[in-house]
């Protein structure tokens, strides 16, 4: 029998480490991480490759009678990068904000495409309709507003391919405005933590005394989630509270006070 071996690399970045020591250990749980996504399947293997240096994700290897099946499980579960060519017009992608404010027209986002290596830019006038009822905000009103910053989560949806200059637009998918329109519906603060798994953060929650004070936790990727926060519980006060243990990390706070005053 000939097994056949599948490589891919997975969309999650392991960015937020300060020594080899660090890197180390975030490999390693990461790897926990992903071997408890496929432990139902003990026929089939996966290799850890390497961490890519040029876009700190991981390259694994499947091999396997169910390599099919773990490989469309690792794909929904935690994405893989994409190919330029293979992209299409409608296609829902996740991504992290990057270069947050280095440009005037608009945000792009990390969504993983490779060869050649493009960010989706979500342009101006395509935020200014989605996230300010239309109003002609700046764009650092726009990402003051928001607290946006580099490695913020996204869903975003291609709305644009242009093959000879080999860049890509869209604007922010279905996932992320109805998390925005919770948030101002029910008048809900939230804080985003960059740099720590979900496991991790809630340690920090029980530590202060705040697991309490929260309504759930979203994991985006393995070091990316959002705390929405319970009725009348404000985001500065965790962030400041929380922020000693969760080294090197960054912190925002997500406001409906403050978005309102950008939408109306």
């Amino acid at each position: 029998m000939i097994l056949i071996v599948k490589q891919i690399v997975l969309f999650d970045r392991l960015y937020n480490t300060k020594s080899n020591q660090e890197t180390k250990d975030l490999i390693s749980r990461y790897q926990k991480y992903v071997l408890e996504l496929a432990q139902d399947f003990p026929n089939t293997k996966i290799i850890f490759n390497k961490v890519r240096k040029f876009d700190q994700r991981v390259e694994i290897t499947v091999t396997g009678p169910e390599d099919v099946f773990i490989i469309n499980m690792l794909k929904k579960e935690i994405g893989t990068i994409q190919e330029f060519k293979n992209l299409s017009i409608g296609m829902s992608l996740k991504g992290n904000l990057v270069d947050v404010g280095k440009v005037g027209f608009g945000l792009f986002v990390d969504c993983g495409i490779l060869n050649p290596k493009t960010d989706l830019l979500i342009s101006l006038h395509t935020l200014r309709d989605q996230l300010c009822n239309g109003k002609e905000k700046s764009l650092p009103e726009i990402i003051k507003a928001y607290d946006f910053i580099n490695e913020f989560p996204v869903y975003v949806k291609i709305t644009k391919i242009n093959n000879e200059k080999q860049n890509v637009q869209g604007e922010l998918a279905i996932p992320t405005l109805n998390f925005f329109k919770k948030v101002l519906d029910e008048d809900l603060e939230a804080v985003h933590v960059s740099g720590e798994t979900k496991g991790q953060l809630k340690k920090a929650l029980i530590r202060t005394g705040h697991l309490r004070d929260i309504v759930s936790i979203y994991r985006y990727n393995f070091i990316d989630n959002i705390v929405l926060l319970s009725e009348n519980t404000e985001a500065p006060g965790i962030i400041a509270d929380i922020g000693k243990y969760l080294r090197n990390c960054k912190l925002n706070a997500i406001r409906p006070s403050r978005i309102r005053k950008l939408c109306y």
